[in-house]
């Protein structure tokens, strides 16, 4: 799973730089320059739109989180505003729970804590049936369960009497609508000031 870092802010805004490519920015035709940055978003946008599918919510987040990415890189790299640590700071915490969000890490987390051998054994008197037999060989349950004691309290409370195994299914599944809501929360509050 990918782990976004902050950016590094550069020392200066863009129009105190004195490099070639700042020296065309300020001088090419806005035309000349738009139709330049249109192809470079062709070509950047391509392996993206590539890989796109239509049957799933796992692209629409990839598609976002690419987004998310250009735009840090390109307001980080102006520098041009006094809030651009503030954008940098959002940018990379969303970044980081798109990839959560995306990748199921919380819903699944809680398969790390035990060990399972799953086995197919035939159904008596069905034949071609068979049901899945599961032996638990290890599990550390407490340990995933000390991890969110306040989630842990939430989810015994709307259901007291879960087993082990069901109540960590819970916590995972509960933590993991808390990430979406918190990655939905910080975009709805904060995506509008992500401008340059």
């Amino acid at each position: 799973m990918k782990n976004y870092k902050k950016l590094t802010i550069p020392n200066e805004p863009i129009w105190d730089r004195k490099t070639p490519l700042a020296w065309l920015r300020r001088n090419v035709h806005w035309r000349i320059r738009y139709f330049i940055i249109g192809c470079k978003n062709v070509v950047r946008w391509l392996p993206t739109i590539f890989k796109d599918r239509n049957w799933d919510g796992w692209f629409i987040y990839t598609i976002l989180q690419k987004k998310i990415e250009y735009q840090r890189e390109e307001i980080i790299y102006a520098n041009r505003h006094v809030d651009v640590d503030r954008d940098n700071r959002d940018m990379t915490i969303v970044l980081n729970l798109l990839e959560r969000v995306k990748e199921d890490y919380y819903g699944v987390e809680y398969v790390d804590y035990h060990n399972t051998n799953y086995r197919f054994e035939p159904i008596d008197g069905k034949e071609d049936l068979y049901s899945l037999e599961e032996d638990l060989i290890s599990e550390r349950f407490d340990e995933f369960l000390k991890k969110y004691p306040s989630t842990v309290r939430k989810v015994l409370k709307e259901k007291s009497d879960l087993d082990k195994k069901t109540l960590c299914h819970h916590v995972a599944q509960y933590n993991q609508e808390k990430a979406h809501n918190l990655l939905f929360k910080i975009l709805k509050e904060r995506m509008e000031w992500w401008w340059d």
